[in-house]
């Protein structure tokens, strides 16, 4: 075995955020590359209409498993179920089951979190603050522990210009804010979360950051590591190329771009688009928890390894070149759902961009649901255009600004991997081929995300050229109506 693998023979690894994306695809790493594992714990949460078990069959069934599925039915033999919720006091975890995690686990890799935006700042602290505390004085208690791994972010901090892979103070302390949260009535702390955020644009990133302060508080107890990844999209190649499971994110605006649905963006095509590979992000975290198993008689007082995960400095892309690269694979793989040619515009400046939003968007809304409504059909278009507006928003913090990160632990960790474990667990965005990755972007997300499958392309690529023949006799139209508008009031005005 490699090094890697032989750390994670016999571990007995808990896991939250299973069923999330990148949840998914931890357990199917460790499951097809490190099968001798002793168990994995993950932590799911009950739902009123779904049993544990339910839920935790719908996990298994995800297309991610099936290379493994075909190596291995029962490969899944090894994963426990433990009842619990972030979003409540000690993980919404039983006594039992917090013995047990106590008792036998000896890896922990917390991937679990709220990553909406716009969700209230209670639920954000509750979720995202205080399960790293709990969590945190839980493994006080673990005397098996070995390594412990926090899935942060690369925007903890995005209120920064340079971003180190170090610890950055907040304006609060942890136990103050979670107090807070605690007392204060819901439409009160919606009145003052614009001033407790100050800085940073959203709750989700701010309380990352304060998670992270949590994490620093236990720095001479613990063996830690955090990794801060960027925007997580699908995979490259591990365990299928392209794959993704959400629309959440930078996803769905290139899902609606595709589409035809989006035609215009708020963001600065010359900035670089942080954007990473989800089996990349995997290998990082999981190569993390293996670094801090090697570092464990190094000093007390040594900081807590942070790894920045952006891409590389010398191997970026901008977000023009993300935007000409689904250009040309929209005509090589165009999309069976698409409803309208695709068209595309973009500008850093928000006025332009609300313009155009009015008249490619909101008129266009309106216009659909005036026929919709005239045969007999619910509206939709306008309610659906809103939403897209406000992701456009809640995005454009994140794609009109730049950030220079500091990347020498990444790099050092992956540099100190043996020969195998670079191929097994490769993290290395130095030598990423973009191009080569946005063709299984593509092509995943046609078949994962909207279950189109490649032997539609033919039929996709007529339709194409006929939305592509009705776009441009629509901008005519509009060209010969605008001109018969105002053709004579400018002929009476001069």
């Amino acid at each position: 075995m490699s090094p890697i693998q032989d750390f994670y023979s016999q571990q007995t690894i808990f896991l939250t955020g299973a069923s999330g994306f990148l949840g998914k695809l931890i357990i199917e790493k460790i499951l097809r590359k490190c099968p001798d594992i002793g168990k994995l714990y993950i932590l799911l949460r009950p739902k009123h209409d779904r049993a544990l078990e339910q839920r935790f069959n719908e996990i298994f069934s995800n297309s991610c498993f099936e290379p493994l599925r075909g190596q291995n039915k029962d490969f899944a033999k090894k994963v426990h179920i433990l009842s619990g919720d972030c979003s409540q006091p000690m993980l919404g975890m039983s006594p039992e089951a917090q013995e047990i995690v106590k008792r036998e686990v000896t890896c922990v890799i917390h991937a679990a979190a709220n990553v909406r935006f716009d969700v209230d700042l209670k639920t954000a602290v509750f979720t995202n603050v205080r399960s790293v505390r709990d969590l945190m004085d839980m493994m006080k208690e673990m005397e098996n522990l070995r390594a412990f791994v926090y899935v942060s972010t690369a925007f903890s901090h995005c209120y920064r210009d340079k971003i180190d892979e170090v610890f950055y103070d907040v304006d609060v302390k942890p136990e103050k804010l979670l107090q807070i949260m605690e007392v204060m009535d819901d439409r009160t702390l919606e009145v003052v979360t614009p001033h407790l955020l100050g800085e940073w644009p959203n709750t989700y990133v701010y309380t990352k950051a304060v998670a992270e302060e949590v994490i620093r508080s236990y720095k001479q107890v613990l063996p830690v590591a955090i990794v801060r990844p960027a925007v997580v999209i699908s995979t490259f190649e591990d365990p299928l190329p392209g794959w993704i499971n959400n629309f959440h994110g930078v996803v769905g605006v290139v899902v609606g771009v595709c589409l035809g649905v989006l035609r215009t963006l708020h963001l600065d095509e010359n900035l670089p688009a942080r954007v990473v590979p989800a089996d990349y992000v995997v290998n990082n975290i999981l190569a993390a928890a293996w670094e801090v198993e090697q570092t464990k008689n190094e000093p007390k007082d040594k900081l807590i390894p942070i790894y920045n995960f952006p891409g590389h400095k010398n191997n970026l892309i901008t977000w023009d070149n993300l935007i000409n690269e689904f250009k040309k694979f929209t005509f090589v793989y165009p999309l069976s759902d698409a409803v309208w040619y695709r068209y595309i515009q973009t500008t850093r400046y928000k006025p332009v961009h609300k313009i155009r939003e009015f008249f490619y968007h909101t008129l266009f809304a309106y216009l659909v649901d005036s026929v919709l409504l005239v045969a007999g059909k619910r509206p939709l278009a306008v309610e659906k255009y809103r939403k897209i507006s406000k992701l456009i928003s809640l995005l454009s913090f994140f794609t009109t600004r730049s950030w220079t990160f500091e990347t020498n632990n990444t790099e050092r960790l992956f540099d100190k991997l043996d020969d195998k474990d670079k191929v097994v667990f490769n993290f290395d965005m130095k030598s990423f081929n973009w191009e080569k990755y946005w063709d299984k972007v593509i092509v995943g997300g046609r078949i994962y995300l909207l279950n189109d499958p490649l032997e539609t392309v033919p039929k996709a690529k007529k339709k194409m050229v006929l939305l592509a023949a009705i776009h441009y006799v629509f901008i005519i139209m509009m060209v010969c109506l605008l001109y018969w508008f105002f053709a004579p009031v400018v002929k009476a005005v001069f």
